[in-house]
């Protein structure tokens, strides 16, 4: 089954399913770490999810995925930093934690840049938080 088709059963449905069961994100997990040319950010795209609830499902599957993978998530997860108010915020900061301040570094200055950019004074509090949690 590909993974295109696997989303658009109940079970899987990671868009409109905020509780789906841990083992079928676990396979999710294994068919999105099986191809390594599955654009992460294509299929975890929050705009795609009926609820801001269904984005625990996208931090849960990059958790799942082998170390060398969960890589790939990681600007799904600073995507998630946008808004302390989200209801995963708090996940996601867990989540990009578990990284690192040498992983993640790069990628602050990254999202930090973007943040001032956009002129996003939330996402650039929420950034500059998860840096000094990695600096502790």
């Amino acid at each position: 089954m590909t993974i295109d088709e696997l989303f658009q059963t109940d079970e899987y449905d990671i868009y409109n399913n905020a509780n789906l069961k841990e083992e079928n994100l676990e396979k999710i997990a294994s068919i999105l770490a099986e191809n390594k040319r599955i654009d992460l950010e294509k299929y975890l795209n929050l705009k795609a999810c009926s609820n801001k609830f269904c984005w625990n499902n996208f931090i849960s599957v990059i958790e799942k995925l082998p170390y060398e993978d969960k890589f790939r998530g990681i600007p799904i997860l600073f995507e998630l930093l946008q808004d302390a108010n989200w209801p995963v915020f708090q996940h996601a900061v867990s989540a990009l934690e578990q990284f690192g301040k040498e992983t993640l570094t790069p990628y602050i200055e990254k999202y930090m840049k973007q943040a001032h950019a956009e002129k996003d004074d939330m996402w650039i509090e929420n950034i500059q938080l998860l840096a000094d949690k990695i600096n502790q």
